[in-house]
């Protein structure tokens, strides 16, 4: 966010997690989020990244099963940071796959909800889907992802798609059909959905 410039959004206390298969468009949402309100991204891949360096990575081939482990360990060194060092009225935007079935992935988000209860904060979990399958093989083999070591197989939608988004259950959460929504409407929808919580 241009520091010059009053923000159109203001939410202060939350953690906004952006959940959504790879190549839902949750890395160009939460960027247009930030063009908007005064939040501070945690990438998934900020966190991964760094050990996908380490290995063989095509964005295709699995990656090995402990390298997940490793990831943990970085994500509780940042949800310890803010928790107890990141200022109260700081708020947050966070980006994951998580699904339906895996309790790891239920595991995480319920740790990023007592991270944001910790701080005394509220927890946004937003769904971010794709109904069209054709849509999903257009944006997860865009160019750009290879640069950020992000999955560009052209079959991984048709998995995704028969796979269902962790749902988490709670009042504050907010399901969003991407397909026909431009990044910018989304940051402003889920902002807005935001704001009202935190106002409410």
């Amino acid at each position: 966010m241009n520091s010059s410039a009053l923000p159109e959004f203001k939410v202060e206390g939350a953690v906004i997690h952006l959940l959504g298969a790879p190549g839902t468009g949750k890395y160009t949402i939460a960027q247009e989020m930030l063009k908007l309100c005064d939040l501070r991204l945690v990438d998934n891949h900020l966190i991964n990244n760094p050990l996908f360096s380490l290995v063989r990575l095509d964005g295709k081939t699995p990656l090995p099963a402990r390298i997940w482990d490793n990831v943990i360990k970085i994500w509780d060194a940042v949800a310890d940071t803010m928790v107890h060092i990141s200022p109260r009225e700081f708020s947050f935007v966070l980006t994951n796959g998580l699904f339906e079935g895996d309790e790891e992935d239920r595991k995480h988000m319920m740790n990023m909800k007592r991270v944001a209860e910790e701080r005394d904060g509220i927890y946004i979990p937003v769904r971010l889907v794709i109904s069209d399958v054709a849509e999903h093989v257009k944006r997860i083999t865009a160019p750009n992802r290879n640069a950020r070591m992000k999955e560009t197989d052209p079959h991984a939608p048709l998995k995704y798609a028969s796979r269902a988004l962790l749902q988490t259950g709670l009042a504050t959460e907010l399901t969003l059909d991407v397909t026909e929504v431009s990044p910018t409407d989304a940051a402003r929808k889920i902002l807005t959905h935001a704001q009202s919580i935190k106002t409410a």
